[in-house]
């Protein structure tokens, strides 16, 4: 075919690694590539669920650090002289970039310049992770890999969380770990676990058919039952959405969905007794009283190896009744594929959701908007927990600055002087109202500009795919779908796991897309008989040169937080260490403070040491410092009102105090004076 041949020529003449496959420099040059296309996401992954999921400034800057020096191996060993470039990854990557530039041009006019800057960098991490996956999924056997990479990693990470409730005795977790009855290990937030074993329940569900290796094929349908047990743990009812939209999505675009759908409710029956004999012991549905969970997960955890024996063997019955190919095996395959069957399953499951509506839209809206939190209730719960509240917040501080916004990372600040109800809240639990509300219409439209960029190259990826790169690229999709069905309603977007999990994913359909494109582009040329690509060799080049300098500049925008946040902790460690010295606490501040004049905390770390001195004119100095970069922060109003207080001042700490609750009206402290808040 002309275009493999031209193809062929092109990868010839960008370098060696194109050679035939017989040569045993470049054979074993394939297999490593293949190798960290899977270890890649296994290793970032793991790191990061390790860390709390990224959350922390620290662990996400490290990660960060740490994918952007791989790209910048990737760009130096040669890799983007075979990157096969087309309009997808122009776009994606510049509105990605675009979004990160405009988070710190918001740092001009925002309540905080500190904030701002974390959060542009926050874009820059994910910047990195798009390129790294893009780089290292140019080929179908690297995409795949890739693919089983993210699919392993989790469903690994489904099972450790699940082991740490069914086997505490063995993990010896802190109580901060392991509080409430909702699983929320390794996370620290049950429902980011939620979306985490939701991905993995899908990408399981797809690598049990569609994986190169016959063992990560059993692996996946093993697994299932023991993800489906740690997600119901969760008792998120978003995990079961994005469940619903990953798999679903799956199960659409696959002509094995039939398949697909028996291994998934196989799984999921098989579970239901494990899940039926956890909500009969209240001490380890409800994760209290010690001694008595041990022997009680034991239990459990015999009844889910059982289902998961069961589920293998289902499994492997499934296998041949389709390798048999029986006249009613052949019949049922043909329904569902079936255009006018799926119309009518979808017409009627439509029909469905608008009589439900109707009969219980009202009411179970009222329950959705009521600002009445009450205890949480699980699975069964209607109410938003305030959802619909951070929501409204967010809207109405669009409305105050609806062109530039607040500034990145600003929303805390517009929750605390606007909230309805006394919940302490940072986010806005939706990525695209929080980036209004920060951002203004221009961040607003970037970031959907951007998710649904990558959607829709997901989806053209997957319709001019066939065979296994198609099933491939259906899942991937469907991951993608949840996420961004997912950041619509919670903070998933703040934890670098879960954000990584999808610039993976799409930096994997991009450079499929891409490959289809350039095949396409070079056919026409090879019928033409002009060259297959005149200018491919400067648009690498220039791909090299720009990425390089966007990741020293963004490896210098990384560490200098990475070093304030470190000697902010080094500075708080030493005081607590040594209370009657505060020279070293005080360096360590300073150092931090040297190393980012505009940020607000090193002069806040500098105000708390002098007023723990007794020295309230120095501390009242500090905390003005602070006030002056960051002063819609209301605790900076208290604490320094409260030093202004020990002081003597009393005039200009009323005078502060006051500016405190008008910034946090609803703030209980507040009332209680000067020493109300700690």
């Amino acid at each position: 075919m002309p275009a493999e041949q031209a193809l062929t020529e092109a990868r010839k003449k960008s370098g060696p690694n194109y050679g035939p496959d017989g040569e045993g420099h470049l054979a074993f040059r394939r297999r490593l590539e293949e190798s960290a296309a899977f270890l890649g996401p296994i290793v970032l992954i793991g790191a990061l669920a390790m860390t709390g999921g990224g959350f922390s400034l620290s662990s996400r800057h490290i990660a960060g650090l740490v994918v952007w020096l791989l790209v910048v191996g990737l760009l130096v060993l040669g890799v983007a002289g075979r990157a096969l470039l087309a309009k997808p990854f122009y776009w994606a990557s510049g509105l990605l970039l675009g979004f990160a530039i405009w988070s710190a041009l918001s740092s001009l006019w925002s309540g905080s310049v500190e904030l701002s800057v974390t959060e542009a960098d926050r874009i820059l991490m994910y910047l990195g992770v798009f390129l790294a996956a893009f780089l290292l999924a140019q080929t179908n056997q690297r995409r795949q890999r890739f693919g089983e990479g993210i699919a392993v990693a989790l469903a690994l990470l489904a099972i450790l969380a699940l082991a740490t409730r069914l086997l505490p005795h063995v993990f010896n977790l802190s109580f901060d770990e392991t509080k409430g009855s909702r699983l929320q290990y390794p996370l620290g937030y049950w429902n980011a676990d939620a979306i985490v074993f939701s991905f993995a329940a899908a990408l399981c569900l797809w690598m049990s058919r569609r994986s190169l290796t016959r063992a990560l094929r059993w692996f996946s349908v093993g697994a299932l039952p023991a993800v489906l047990l740690a997600l119901y743990f969760t008792e998120s009812r978003g995990g079961i959405l994005t469940l619903i939209v990953a798999a679903g999505t799956l199960i659409v675009l696959s002509r094995d969905r039939l398949w697909y759908l028996a291994t998934l409710l196989i799984g999921a029956v098989l579970t239901l007794p494990a899940v039926f004999l956890t909500h009969s012991y209240s001490e380890l549905a409800n994760n209290y009283n010690f001694p008595p969970i041990v022997g009680q997960g034991l239990r459990v955890s015999g009844v889910l190896l059982a289902g998961i024996a069961l589920t293998l063997g289902a499994y492997w019955l499934l296998r041949r009744a389709e390798r048999r190919r029986s006249p009613r095996v052949e019949r049922a395959l043909a329904i569902s594929r079936d255009r006018r069957v799926l119309n009518g399953i979808a017409l009627t499951g439509l029909v469905a959701v608008i009589i439900a509506g109707i009969l219980f839209g009202e009411s179970a809206w009222n329950k959705f908007t009521s600002s009445d939190l009450g205890a949480p209730s699980g699975l069964a719960e209607a109410s938003s927990r305030g959802r619909i509240q951070f929501w409204d917040v967010a809207l109405e501080g669009f409305a105050e600055k609806p062109i530039t916004g607040h500034g990145a990372g600003t929303y805390g600040f517009a929750w605390d002087e606007l909230r309805p109800i006394a919940m302490t809240n940072t986010q806005a639990h939706s990525v695209y109202l929080q980036a209004l509300d920060e951002l203004g219409i221009v961040g607003g439209l970037l970031i959907l500009g951007l998710v649904l960029f990558l959607l829709w190259t997901g989806f053209a990826a997957w319709r001019a795919a066939g065979g296994r790169e198609r099933e491939l690229y259906a899942i991937l999709l469907g991951v993608s779908f949840a996420f961004a069905v997912g950041v619509a309603y919670d903070w998933f977007w703040q934890f670098a796991l879960i954000g990584s999990i999808f610039f993976m994913a799409t930096g994997i359909l991009v450079a499929a897309r891409c490959g289809q494109l350039w095949r396409a582009r070079a056919a026409a040329r090879a019928r033409e008989g002009q060259a297959v690509e005149t200018d491919a060799e400067s648009r690498r080049f220039g791909l090299t040169i720009a990425g390089l300098a966007v990741a020293w500049l963004t490896m210098v925008a990384l560490t200098g937080p990475l070093l304030v946040d470190h000697e902010i902790h080094a500075s708080t460690a030493a005081a607590q260490e040594n209370p009657a010295d505060f020279e070293s606490a005080v360096n360590h501040a300073e150092t931090a403070r040297s190393i980012e004049p505009w940020a607000a905390t090193p002069y806040l770390q500098l105000g708390l040491l002098a007023q723990a001195q007794g020295d309230y004119p120095t501390a009242i100095r500090r905390f003005e410092e602070a006030i002056d970069r960051e002063n819609h922060n209301w605790t900076l109003w208290y604490l320094k009102a409260k030093a202004e207080h020990q002081a003597g001042q009393k005039e200009a700490a009323q005078n502060d105090l006051n500016e405190a609750k008008r910034l946090n009206p609803l703030e209980t402290c507040l009332t209680e004076g000067f020493e109300g808040c700690g």
